[in-house]
């Protein structure tokens, strides 16, 4: 993918451009939203990753103009900010993800993956309150955890491994899960994540 990058901090950009080369072509880096729109207008990028919050705009306005240049351009916002509404207008705009900037290395990666295979990606901290405000079912967080990894495919041993869990502690999760969901079958499950963003 070639990937042009916005933030008013340079340090920041270069930082980005760094966890990113070699395995991605940055194209271009940005530190004002004038310039990015200047050379969308000329030139053709397959993902923008944004900053939210700068001087004289945001993350979303920005996402809203160079779709509008672009119309296939995927955008990538990264934020401090994880409040509900931001989120939510967000995905309005059209963004394909959503990171908090704390993310790991491995989790961007992982996010581009997503993106460049026409998948929307959210970090766990936004998917949790996607779901908490778009469905009646409130999901704990250790529930949220575990459905993370059955989705992941995860063996009830593994999960217990990795949240510190009994077996049988997981598995009573797990058919809390199933029972929220209204499912069934694994199959079912993922399909009550993919709808409410919850997919890792």
């Amino acid at each position: 993918m070639k990937i042009a990058l916005l933030d008013d901090h340079r340090i920041v950009v270069e930082g980005i451009r760094n966890l990113l080369e070699p395995q991605h072509e940055v194209v271009s880096i940005f530190t004002e939203a004038n310039q990015l729109f200047q050379f969308l207008q000329q030139n053709e990028i397959d993902l923008l990753i944004t900053d939210y919050q700068m001087p004289d705009t945001n993350g979303i306005e920005v996402c809203k103009k160079a779709k509008a240049i672009q119309p296939l351009l995927k955008v990538l916002l990264l934020s401090m900010h994880d409040e509900t509404p931001i989120v939510q207008q967000a995905i309005q705009a059209g963004v394909n993800g959503f990171l908090i900037k704390s993310v790991s290395r491995q989790e961007l990666a992982l996010a581009l993956e997503k993106i460049g295979k026409g998948l929307n990606y959210y970090s766990a901290e936004i998917s949790s309150k996607l779901i908490q405000e778009d469905t009646p079912i409130k999901l704990s967080e250790r529930e949220f955890q575990v459905l993370q990894l059955i989705l992941k495919e995860k063996s009830n041993k593994q999960i217990a491994d990795t949240l510190f869990l009994s077996e049988r502690t997981v598995e009573t999760y797990r058919k809390n899960l199933y029972k929220k969901a209204n499912a069934t079958t694994l199959v079912g499950l993922v399909k009550f994540a993919y709808e409410h963003h919850l997919m890792p």
